[in-house]
């Protein structure tokens, strides 16, 4: 009886490992990046929040008019800065690289 509680005491513990490393995984994919984007009035800024949240791989974004800045938490295995500076200049708006990061 033991030998079978610490049999599954020992399953329990390995399985619980690798859930947590599992986890560990999923967040290290994920990137924060800043654009600096030329927005001039609040139909830009709409424009901006309705295409670029449905690229590939975004996974959230805070769109500033004032700042005129763009700050995208996006997946690494699904796009990276090239492929999102592409979709911003495929909706008509340049966007240069002003801050890249780890997500927390």
């Amino acid at each position: 009886m033991k030998t079978k509680s610490l049999l599954l005491m020992i399953i329990a513990f390995f399985v619980s490992m690798n859930v947590m490393t599992g986890q560990n995984k999923k967040e290290s994919t994920k990137q924060n990046v800043v654009f600096s984007v030329a927005m001039d009035c609040h139909s830009c800024q709409q424009k901006i929040e309705k295409n670029i949240a449905f690229e590939k791989g975004v996974k959230s974004m805070n769109v500033s008019l004032e700042k005129q800045t763009v700050e995208i938490t996006y997946d690494t295995r699904k796009t990276d800065v090239e492929k999102l500076k592409l979709a911003f200049e495929k909706i008509g708006y340049p966007a240069t690289l002003k801050e890249q990061k780890s997500a927390k």
